[in-house]
């Protein structure tokens, strides 16, 4: 921290030979007249802060010192960051310069961020820029940061150890970091820039917000919000309203409000009404849950489907993806062109075909359905009505 923190002990160079067991330093000069740098068997770097308590460390098991650029170059770096005293993150690479007695420290090949205590995470890179007065590591090479839950990429992205802010830039990306069964496994969020505070868990990125799908079957399949927040202790996040879904390959597309993403059971949500197709089939009403384990989409509230034969509305609706099972219940009402019939019950069951046209049944339950019949010459219809236990 700039004028806050202060270097005890000597220098890098005199650091590093208080802890060597042993160096050796050539006398021949090259026609340069440049001397041959230091080679030692050890570095240990150190810094406190004000009160004397550990803020920073590097150390080596070897490393080669240039006097005149005030340089150093070390292999097997390990390292720590400390606040008020306590570590909390442990750093490695494979190696490093340390420029200007550690003014600048620099990372290079397997780059590892560790944060330590409750809710920890890794953040991995090919290269990154130390610069501990400034509490700022900037990674340029290929960064991400992962729990058990979430991985975040971009092209680049700078950590600020005081703030507990890591902002991603570059086209950053959010997916699940779960197991190939993991249903959010497949769905990759992208944004402009995103900010994740590690410690409080919240996460921010601007729109537009575009998710698309890893999976072979869905091809094409774009959804697009105006922002995306959440937070990653409580794994959930929110796609900001509106939020717009097109599968050009099912001919599907659905316009919602704020979506909700939960991490821990895998389901998106939304309480808002909404409004959507499937082929032929025009799908609206209000509250729609997605359990992507259970490959089920439901309908809280109002649920009303409709094609060119006719149209359904029930309280609650249920769509299986994987078997194309659809179930209505609560109040349902099935009206078809054919004879005008209506069909009442408090159930019925029925598959949605290929085309988006669902056939609907009510084994074992009470209906009750209204026919039109046609007339032979102009007149009044005459209505049939039967009841079926």
């Amino acid at each position: 921290m700039p004028g806050s923190g202060r270097h005890h002990g000597a220098p890098l160079a005199l650091a590093a030979l208080m802890v060597l067991s042993g160096c050796g330093q050539s006398s021949r000069r090259d026609n340069s007249s440049r001397a041959t740098p230091f080679v030692f068997q050890a570095l240990n770097l150190r810094q406190q802060d004000s009160a004397g308590r550990p803020q920073w460390q590097v150390i080596s098991p070897e490393a080669r010192y240039d006097l005149a650029r005030r340089l150093a170059q070390a292999r097997d770096l390990r390292g720590e960051i400390s606040q008020q005293g306590r570590p909390v993150y442990r750093l490695a690479a494979s190696h490093g310069t340390v420029l200007n007695d550690g003014e600048v420290i620099q990372l290079e090949g397997l780059v590892t961020i560790q944060r330590l205590g409750p809710e920890p995470f890794t953040v991995t890179a090919t290269r990154m820029r130390w610069y501990p007065r400034q509490q700022r590591l900037e990674l340029d090479r290929h960064p991400e940061a992962f729990d058990t839950r979430l991985r975040l990429r971009a092209s680049k992205a700078t950590l600020w150890v005081d703030r507990d802010l890591l902002e991603l830039r570059g086209r950053p990306s959010v997916a699940s970091n779960g197991n190939s069964q993991d249903g959010l496994n497949q769905l990759r969020l992208t944004a402009p820039q995103l900010d994740w505070s590690p410690g409080s868990g919240a996460l921010v990125a601007p729109g537009p917000v575009v998710a698309t799908s890893g999976r072979s079957k869905t091809v094409g399949q774009r959804l697009q919000a105006t922002g995306l927040r959440g937070n990653t202790l409580t794994k959930r996040l929110e796609l900001l309203a509106p939020v717009h879904v097109v599968s050009p390959a099912q001919r599907a597309w659905l316009n919602t409000a704020t979506t909700t993403i939960d991490l821990n059971t895998n389901v998106l949500a939304s309480e808002a009404p909404f409004t959507g197709a499937y082929g032929a089939l025009q799908i609206d009403g209000k509250g729609l849950s997605l359990a992507l384990n259970a490959t089920e989409a439901s309908i809280a509230q109002d649920c009303r489907l409709r094609q060119p034969e006719g149209h359904l509305r029930a309280d609650h609706c249920t769509w299986n993806w994987t078997t194309n099972a659809v179930l209505a219940t609560g109040h349902v009402v099935l009206k078809r062109r054919a004879n005008r019939q209506t069909t009442r019950a408090g159930q019925l069951s029925g598959r949605l075909g290929p085309e988006g046209l669902f056939e609907f049944t009510a084994p074992g339950s009470r209906v009750r359905s209204t026919l039109v019949l046609p007339q032979p010459n102009p007149g009044r219809p005459s209505r049939a009505e039967a009841k079926h236990l």
